[in-house]
C-alpha cells in the first residue's frame, strides 16, 4: 500500500459522493447539505434505526461513521440495492481506513435488509489503488471551485437535483 495521505477528513458518505458525482462531492464538503429533506435519505434513516436494534450503531473512527461493527465486521446498512455500486465502494473505503489505522483482517457485510440481501467484503490490492487515486481527485475536486453540473442516471433521486438543476 503506498503512503496516501489527506490533509481533511473524508467520511464514507463523502468517498461515495466523490465515486457519484465531483459536484455532490464539493457541495456536500462545503457544508451545503439537503440531506435532511430527502425523502430517500429520511426512509433510509429510518431503515438504519429500526433494524439490528442489538447492535451499537454509529462507530465514530477517524472521521467514518459506520453503521455498526461487530465481532471484528464492519456494516452497512442501505435501504436498497439501487446504488449497490457506490454502498460497496463506501465500505471498501471503511476497510481501507481501518487498515490504515492497524486495523487487520477487518470484513466488511453490505446489508439491505428490506431486500434481505447480505454481501460480504473484503478489501483486495486493486480496491486500495483505486481509493488512493479516488482520494487524489478528492483533494483536487476539493481545493477548487464548485464543479459543473453533469447529468446523470442518478440524478433524478439525488438530494441536490433541485439545486443543480433548478434552471430547467
Amino acid at each position: 500500500m503506498k503512503n496516501t495521505t489527506i490533509n481533511f477528513d473524508l467520511g464514507g458518505l463523502a468517498f461515495s459522493y466523490s465515486v457519484m458525482c465531483p459536484r455532490k462531492l464539493w457541495l456536500y464538503c462545503n457544508h451545503i447539505q439537503f440531506e435532511n429533506f430527502n425523502e430517500n435519505v429520511k426512509i433510509g434513516k429510518e431503515i438504519e434505526e429500526n433494524y439490528y436494534l442489538r447492535e451499537k450503531k454509529n462507530v465514530l473512527i477517524d472521521g467514518i461513521n459506520i453503521d455498526f461493527f461487530k465481532d471484528g465486521v464492519v456494516f452497512e446498512v442501505k435501504k436498497s440495492s439501487h446504488s449497490r455500486e457506490f454502498a460497496l465502494l463506501q465500505l471498501k473505503y471503511y476497510l481501507y481506513v481501518l487498515e490504515k489505522k492497524g486495523f487487520s483482517n477487518v470484513k466488511g457485510v453490505l446489508k439491505i435488509p428490506e431486500e434481505r440481501i447480505t454481501e460480504e467484503i473484503i478489501l483486495e490490492p486493486d480496491d486500495v489503488a483505486f481509493i488512493e487515486n479516488k482520494l487524489i481527485e478528492v483533494s483536487k475536486v476539493l481545493s477548487g471551485s464548485i464543479p459543473k453540473v453533469e447529468r446523470k442516471k442518478i440524478c433524478s433521486k439525488c438530494a441536490y437535483y433541485e439545486f443543480c438543476f433548478v434552471e430547467e
